[in-house]
Order: C-alpha cells, then sequence, then structure tokens
C-alpha cells in the first residue's frame, strides 16, 4: 500500500486518488497477481501525459457517463474512484436499472479492480479490448470474482481506449450460464496468498522509481526545513 500509493504520488496524483490506486493495487495482489505488471502502464501514461484525469459527469433516465475533458484518453485511476463514488452514493433502487458507462478509458481492467476493492454489492463490469473483443469482470459483495476472457490473455497488455460499461447484477448472476466456466478468484485464496506472497517480476523497478520521486536526500539541510523524523516524540 505504502510502496504503490507514494508511487502514484510520484507522477502526480492527488494525495487521494493515490490511497485509491493504492488499495486497487492491494486488491490485485491479493489475487495473486503481480500488481507492478498491471498497474505500472497506467502510472506511465499519466507520467507521459498520455492519459488525462480532467473529466466530465452527465446522467440521463438509463446511464450516467463520465469523459474526459481534454483530448486524450480518461486515466482509469481518475475513472475507477469516481465510478466507486457513485456506487456509495446511490440508493440500491437506482443503481439496479441505471448503468455507469466511462468513455475513452486507457487501461479498462483497473476499473473492474477498483469496484471489486470497494466489495460494495454485485457489478459486472464489461468492455472491449484494443481488437474488438468482449471482456467482462464479475464482481460479488463477498469479495470474490471471475473474468471472462481466456486465462492465457495477459491482463497487463490490456490497454485500449474504450468505454468500460459497469452494471448491477443480481447475486444468483455470480452462478449463471454465462458465467459458468470462468476463472475464479476466490476471497478464501487471500489468506495463502498472504503466506506465501506475490511475485514481482520486471516491472517492479517502475514502480521503485516513481515511488523513489517522493523520497528528498538526507542531508542537514532537508532536516532543518522539516524532512524526516523529529528528534522528540513530540515534535
Amino acid at each position: 500500500m505504502f510502496f504503490f500509493s507514494r508511487a502514484a504520488m510520484g507522477v502526480g496524483l492527488p494525495y487521494g486518488l493515490a490511497e485509491d490506486f493504492g488499495r486497487i493495487s492491494v486488491w490485485i495482489a491479493a489475487s495473486g497477481l503481480d500488481p507492478a505488471a498491471i498497474t505500472s502502464n497506467a502510472l506511465k501514461s499519466i507520467d507521459e501525459a498520455q492519459s488525462s484525469l480532467c473529466s466530465s459527469q452527465t446522467e440521463n433516465d438509463t446511464e450516467t457517463i463520465l469523459k474526459p475533458s481534454e483530448e486524450k484518453q480518461l486515466s482509469a485511476l481518475m475513472a475507477g474512484p469516481t465510478v466507486c463514488d457513485w456506487i456509495s452514493t446511490k440508493d440500491t433502487e437506482i443503481t439496479e436499472y441505471k448503468n455507469y458507462c466511462t468513455k475513452n478509458i486507457d487501461y479498462p481492467f483497473l476499473i473492474a479492480a477498483a469496484v471489486g476493492a470497494l466489495n460494495n454489492g454485485n457489478w459486472e463490469i464489461s468492455w472491449q479490448d484494443y481488437k474488438g473483443f468482449p471482456c467482462s469482470v464479475l464482481t460479488d459483495q463477498h469479495g470474490n470474482w471471475k473474468k471472462s476472457w481466456d486465462s492465457a490473455f495477459d491482463i497487463s497488455s490490456m490497454s485500449a481506449s474504450t468505454n468500460v460499461i459497469i452494471k448491477s447484477v443480481d447475486s444468483s448472476f455470480f452462478n449463471s450460464e454465462k458465467w459458468k466456466g470462468k476463472t475464479n478468484y476466490y476471497k478464501k485464496n487471500r489468506e495463502r496468498i498472504l503466506e506465501t506472497g506475490v511475485k514481482l517480476y520486471d516491472t517492479w523497478p517502475i514502480i521503485h522509481s516513481y515511488f523513489c520521486r517522493c523520497l528528498v536526500p538526507s542531508t542537514e539541510e532537508t532536516r532543518i526545513s522539516g524532512a524526516g523524523a523529529g528528534l522528540v516524540d513530540t515534535d
């Protein structure tokens, strides 16, 4: 949580979104996946100004629409927490018949990760990948989730300027014909993951490099200006 949230601050995310990003990364790791591989490109896209954090929201009778307010794709690191705010503040009766649509998203899986980490209700998150193939994630209120695409397809490569639809579903949908045979990620497996850990591979240095931007040199000058711990506990 600490490394990933500070890495997000290192590329310019405000503190609140950085904390949300940390929770998303923890949720990914708790599923046994490499959070660095899945999230590093989203941070890089913000750092290189390819994705925007600026958005506007409109609403009609059937859906709420979030889209970038600049001529860029919208960062999922902004869109995901925005979707979660909508879920948290809307009445259940409203979300049952009204969808949320996010437009021109850079890394759609991270919206699914944000909804999964929220752990509030049962949701289906759907989009098309860069080749036009349909992808979906189904999350439930107990922390379990499923994905619809072939297991050989690498989540970390899922980048596409695509629209993502988030809709409320009944709890029975988790066992429906549509989702039979799909890859499951169960909450109970997280205890095993806590014991064994999650392997981080070639992309960890990217996360660490962004994290290091939040550090300052350990010198007398920086300590005088307020960096580091105080000399006594009451400082």
